[in-house]
C-alpha cells in the first residue's frame, strides 16, 4: 500500500461532502496508517493530516457529529495551503 497524500486525503474529503463517501469509510481509511505500523506515513504533514482525520466519525451524542461540513471544508483549507 502506497502512502497517501495531502491531495489523496482532500479528495476523499471532498467526496463525504458530496455523499459519496461517509464518514465513517474515511475515518476508516485514515486510521490504517495512524494506528498501526504496517502502512509507515513518512510526511510528517500527511500524518498529521490523518490524525485530524481519522476522528472525522467521531460523535458528540447517538447521531450527531462533533466535525460538521464546515469543518472538513476548514480542513481542506488548512492542508491545501501547507
Amino acid at each position: 500500500m502506497k502512502e497517501p497524500t495531502k491531495n489523496e486525503i482532500i479528495n476523499k474529503l471532498k467526496l463525504v461532502l458530496q455523499n459519496k463517501l461517509t464518514k465513517e469509510e474515511v475515518a476508516d481509511w485514515a486510521s490504517k496508517y495512524v494506528m498501526t505500523y504496517d502502512h509507515l506515513v513518512t510526511d510528517l504533514a500527511v500524518f498529521k493530516f490523518l490524525i485530524v482525520v481519522s476522528g472525522l466519525d467521531t460523535l458528540e451524542s447517538p447521531g450527531e457529529y462533533m466535525y460538521d461540513d464546515s469543518d472538513i471544508k476548514d480542513w481542506i483549507n488548512k492542508y491545501s495551503n501547507k
